[in-house]
């Protein structure tokens, strides 16, 4: 269980007592306030939805019977024009010419035209039919047409176009075409055409008006649609007539609705193409509306709207599905969402075309009022939480203060009492003599003061027999382990220092033997001067006989005899370098031995250890050492040997460091680490490194760069770790760039 101090417990109680009621309380407010506004919020969205489904059907249905009556005018137009052209057909023997008389040519093409602009019509024959005198008469006293078509196309905005097509490939289009035969062709068959064979005895036997849905008009237009009649001469059809909606002037004149929420309606034909839509709907369905179209060559049959602009094969599957369901269903009203949108949606049918029209408003432009005053409602909501929030960080601090002076006022003379009895037994004098004011803590001190004193006694009793057993444990194993084993690594160091003073001396004694080699070239120099010097022929004999012996002495016998001091000198030197050598290979080829001081021990505590004794030592040269060492390295060997060969590793790196003194800031790394069943531990140092030349005799015995060095400590580590599955390695990039050395001990020792 988790223990707590009686200052904080009772620092906790008054908080909790104080705080946590009134935030209880605030949070069921904050609760209560937001679910209140969640609740307005939804509940107003359902109402408001209602009275929106409610409010966009209305207006869905006025504006649908708006647009019949205004597709009946279009109509009851129609009719008149009908009248007209059928009057003109019955009485063939009038000809009456309101303007100024047609004048008609031949085209390159083979087109019967009128070439002149007299107020009218243009006019077309196809060169497919025969120019008799009856069909030019036809195109003659047809100008009796214009009038009437004129007078509809100038008093009807919607209308763009007032036509005659006959049976015979005649058309008779106002306003006026200026080139005619080049925009239809040479030959323009009526009845390939929509707003031909609509109005044919097949397809209306009842020769009331018909609508078209949506073309590419051949007139050069662009895209329209066209309410047409047909002309009979008693039963015989004469041809059709009609007038053109083109798509631009149906969306300016009649689908350019004043929709609530900034909606927008579409017009769809029975089978579901659309007919003409605004630019937003343009963006909802991802179609661009076909109003204008560039004519590179003649229209000679039907074009009618692609199939991707028919809702049910709209490119978006997800809004194909849904507003393709809704348009099958013919539902009033629903909600139609797809992607990250929704849209409320309301259809009517016209009922002079059977057509539909469709409302789309965006459902977030008609919930807009509810969500800014929710974002209103939920920023005083947030306003009044921070509010809230800096009114307690003020009334926690005075609560603070409060519950601190109460805390310590009760918990001060227990924490002193608690002080003392930690330190019972490690304190002379553990008395408590100041009283705090408190009854029961005053009786508790005067125990406590009195089990002090009992312990006191009885501890420093305890700690004397106990010092004294430690002292001869103590004593017995350094004594041992002095005399065992500092004891021969001592008589080996000697004898490798004296092996080193006997290296200098060969060294010196070679310097001399080479010296005397040199003299009798001066010898031979002071007989070639004698010779011409101005002595008598007895004393240059004389003199030079001398010399020769003196240079027999001195060059050949006493340097042969210097020569054969200094080889036996090297032999013996050699011989105990051999005896050191293979003493330690002895030693550490003992088993028996070895066993006898084998112990498992932690490789991390060791090298713990190890960076604590030479701590001192490498930050009074400035030297950073680190350890990364892994836990659980258990080791089985000679513990103090082991010991010994790192710290003598620790101890070259350090000196390393100082014989680099441009090294401004020097670092070793002990890394050690488990690796393949090996323990395996590098020490890396920014040293002066190791020569190339020196790298294969760096473990050998005797070799040392050291001033002062014997050249035992790595042989001796080296020869250790082999006799137990291990190995030393060293590598370096060269003088002056450091040194790491890489220790293994083998799995047989894990």
């Amino acid at each position: 269980m988790r223990s707590i101090s009686l200052k904080d417990l009772i620092y906790r109680s008054y908080l909790s007592s104080s705080l946590i009621p009134i935030f209880v309380i605030e949070f069921v407010l904050i609760i209560l306030y937001f679910g209140a506004s969640y609740f307005i919020t939804h509940q107003s969205q359902k109402t408001l939805y209602l009275s929106a489904s409610q409010s966009l059907h209305e207006i869905t249905t006025r504006e649908a019977q708006k647009i019949s009556h205004q597709f009946q005018d279009v109509s009851r137009i129609a009719i008149v024009m009908q009248t007209n052209h059928e009057d003109f057909f019955r009485t063939p023997q009038s000809c009456f010419v309101p303007n100024t008389p047609p004048e008609f040519a031949v085209h390159e093409n083979g087109v019967y035209y009128k070439i002149n602009d007299n107020g009218g019509s243009s006019t077309y024959y196809s060169s497919t039919t025969s120019m008799t005198e009856e069909t030019k008469r036809k195109a003659s006293c047809s100008e009796s047409m214009d009038p009437l078509m004129k007078s509809i196309v100038q008093t009807n905005p919607i209308i763009t176009q007032a036509y005659f097509n006959s049976w015979d490939n005649f058309n008779r289009l106002y306003p006026f075409m200026v080139d005619a035969p080049a925009q239809y062709g040479m030959n323009l068959k009526m009845e390939d055409y929509n707003f031909y064979y609509l109005a044919d005895a097949t397809h209306n036997l009842q020769r009331k008006p018909v609508w078209t849905t949506a073309y590419l008009d051949p007139a050069g237009q662009g895209w329209m649609i066209s309410n047409i009649v047909p002309i009979y001469n008693k039963d015989f059809l004469e041809g059709v007539s009609g007038l053109d909606v083109t798509i631009d002037s149906l969306l300016k004149n009649i689908l350019s609705l004043s929709i609530p929420w900034n909606g927008s309606a579409f017009l769809v034909d029975a089978d579901g193409m659309i007919l003409a839509m605004p630019e937003r709907v343009e963006a909802i369905l991802g179609l661009k509306e076909l109003k204008e179209h560039l004519y590179k060559s003649s229209i000679n049959q039907t074009i009618q709207k692609p199939e991707e602009y028919n809702i049910f094969k709209i490119k978006n599957e997800q809004l194909r599905e849904k507003i393709g369901d809704f348009f099958k269903n013919f539902n009033q009203f629903g909600t139609i969402k797809y992607e990250n949108s929704s849209y409320l949606v309301s259809q009517e049918s016209i009922p002079e075309t059977g057509w539909r029209l469709i409302v789309l408003v965006d459902e977030a432009l008609v919930y807009k009022p509810i969500h800014n005053l929710k974002q209103k409602i939920d920023w005083i909501g947030y306003a009044a939480i921070i509010l809230m929030v800096l009114f307690y960080l003020l009334f926690f601090s005075y609560l603070l203060r409060k519950s601190s002076k109460l805390a310590r006022k009760i918990a001060v003379p227990i924490e002193e009492l608690s002080f003392f009895t930690s330190n019972l037994g490690n304190k002379a004098d553990n008395q408590i003599y100041k009283r705090v004011g408190i009854t029961e803590v005053d009786i508790l001190t005067q125990n406590f003061n009195k089990v002090s004193l009992e312990l006191d006694a009885r501890t420093k009793e305890y700690v004397e027999s106990q010092l004294r057993e430690k002292m001869q444990e103590k004593d017995a194993e350094i004594a041992y382990k002095a005399g065992l084993f500092e004891s021969a690594s001592s008589y080996l160091h000697n004898i490798g220092n004296t092996l080193t003073m006997l290296d200098s001396k060969i060294l010196l004694l070679r310097q001399i033997e080479d010296a005397l080699g040199k003299s009798g070239i001066g010898i031979g120099r002071v007989i070639g001067m004698i010779s011409k010097s101005s002595a008598t022929l007895e004393q240059k004999e004389e003199v030079n006989r001398f010399l020769q012996r003196f240079e027999k002495a001195l060059t050949q016998d006493v340097t042969q005899e210097i020569e054969d001091v200094v080889n036996s000198i090297e032999s013996i030197n050699k011989q105990a370098a051999l005896s050191i050598h293979h003493q330690q290979d002895l030693f550490n080829a003992n088993v028996e031995n070895q066993e006898t001081y084998t112990q498992l021990f932690d490789v991390k505590t060791m090298l713990e250890e190890l960076v604590e004794d030479y701590r001192v030592s490498f930050n009074k040269h400035g030297v950073m050492i680190s350890l990364e060492c892994d836990d659980s390295l258990m080791l089985k060997s000679i513990k103090f040997q082991f010991h010994n060969g790192l710290s003598n590793v620790l101890k070259n790196a350090l000196e390393s460091i100082e014989m680099y003194p441009e090294m401004l800031k020097g670092t070793v790394v002990i890394r050690a680490f488990r690796e393949n069943n090996k323990i395996v531990i590098d020490i890396e140092d920014n040293g002066v490194g190791v020569k190339s030349i020196d790298m294969d005799k760096i473990f050998k015995s005797g070799f040392t760069t050291k001033k002062h060095g014997h050249g035992l400590g790595l042989h001796s580590f080296n020869n250790f770790l082999n006799s137990h599955n291990g190995r030393l390695a060293m590598s370096s990039d060269g003088y002056l760039k450091g040194a790491t050395l890489h220790i293994e001990i083998g799995d047989d020792n894990v």
